[in-house]
């Protein structure tokens, strides 16, 4: 595809997502539907190689979100990113969120917050995790889960298309809805926050991943 068509398609792209409904906040209160935060850490949004100030736009509605599951009931969990100072994915990724650092600790907004479960992890992949499965398996009531967090085009669109397969494969039915104001990716060189991130809805959407604008939380 040339540059042309490429930005053709970006364009096209990027005006189906603006053209999405949102979800009524009643609609996630029924009992069946939990939320998944993605490393909304502080290594990932205000300090250490990989934060960025694009990533840490996205805090405040994260935080909306949070709140609105722990005054609804929504059983909540969330991953911090995790590693020991020689771990294997540093060969791929410049060191970031060494455990026992304030990096590796959630955004202090979230902290407040609490009452979610903390499932630290050791790869791009949150849906790898035992403490995931673990979480997921003694919920069998949830028929939905909302995801939210950073970044859109790693470990977003990582954990929703595996957690999404791994559901098939055992047949459960479950829905992976992600809100597109609660999910963001960074810019650096190589890597336009734009393109990756409209490209990574994109695919989640292709691989049977829900997307809406946002949750309205004063619909009726």
């Amino acid at each position: 595809m040339d540059m042309q068509k490429m930005t053709a398609s970006l364009q096209d792209w990027t005006a189906a997502l603006a053209a999405l409904e949102a979800v009524p906040a009643a609609d996630l209160r029924d009992g069946r539907t939990g939320l998944v935060i993605v490393d909304m850490v502080n290594g990932f949004l205000t300090e250490g190689v990989l934060s960025s100030p694009r990533s840490a736009s996205v805090l405040p509605a994260v935080v909306r979100l949070a709140q609105f599951a722990k005054e609804g009931g929504l059983p909540t969990l969330a991953f911090r990113d995790c590693h020991e100072p020689d771990c294997i994915e540093f060969e791929t990724f410049p060191p970031h969120c060494v455990r026992g650092t304030t990096e590796a600790q959630l955004a202090p907004e979230l902290e407040a917050i609490g009452g979610f479960t903390v499932v630290d992890k050791n790869s791009t992949n949150g849906a790898l995790t035992q403490g995931f499965c673990d979480w997921l398996d003694s919920r069998p009531e949830l028929a939905r889960l909302v995801v939210c967090g950073v970044c859109t085009d790693i470990c977003v669109m990582q954990f929703c298309q595996t957690a999404k397969k791994r559901c098939d494969q055992l047949d459960r039915p479950i829905e992976i809805l992600v809100p597109i104001d609660t999910v963001e990716t960074y810019d650096a060189p190589g890597h336009d926050a734009d393109l990756c991130g409209a490209m990574a809805l994109q695919l989640m959407q292709q691989a049977g991943i829900k997307l809406t604008k946002e949750v309205a939380y004063d619909a009726r």
